[in-house]
């Protein structure tokens, strides 16, 4: 069963793709994106646009998490392809996809299953906030942003103009 909007999440027990265990900020928010493969270009987009907004999730007091199940050589290329400067978490076993309940049956010509493109701002304690389904790759990181500024009283998209 998928986590969703107020299940409390699992630890995150994983290596980074710089081998490093990963440890959450204590009071901080997470956003966490779970996205398939390193390769494509949708997953990419989807990484480089957090990158893009990565300044104004800080300035809400939110860091952002890219999870994966590719190999630790393929993230650190897709690392260095997107110029990222948030951690990837090396989710190889799919010990976290499968408890948050997002793999899905094996690509066509592939073994592994991977995991859905989903999202989840995570809050401080550990309880999911809100939760998307249906992500679109080149609007993820700005929906979710917008996300975190209705909950934490940032300004919305309506008042930037």
């Amino acid at each position: 069963m998928t986590l969703t909007t107020g299940d409390h999440i699992p630890s995150l027990e994983a290596a980074q793709d710089n081998g490093r265990p990963y440890v959450p900020t204590p009071g901080r928010w997470r956003v966490l994106f779970f996205f398939p493969k390193t390769v494509t270009s949708h997953c990419q987009l989807q990484a480089r646009q957090y990158q893009a907004l990565l300044a104004d999730f800080q300035a809400l007091n939110v860091d952002v998490i890219g999870i994966n199940s590719d190999p630790r050589q393929e993230q650190l290329a897709f690392r260095s392809v997107c110029q990222l400067d948030y951690p990837l978490l090396n989710d190889g076993q799919q010990r976290i996809s499968t408890q948050f309940g997002l793999l899905d049956e094996p690509w066509p010509g592939e073994q592994v299953r991977r995991p859905r493109r989903e999202t989840f701002l995570v809050d401080p304690s550990g309880t999911v906030r809100r939760h998307w389904t249906q992500v679109d790759a080149g609007q993820d990181a700005l929906n979710v942003l917008e996300g975190a500024r209705e909950l934490l009283g940032g300004k919305s998209r309506q008042s930037l103009g």
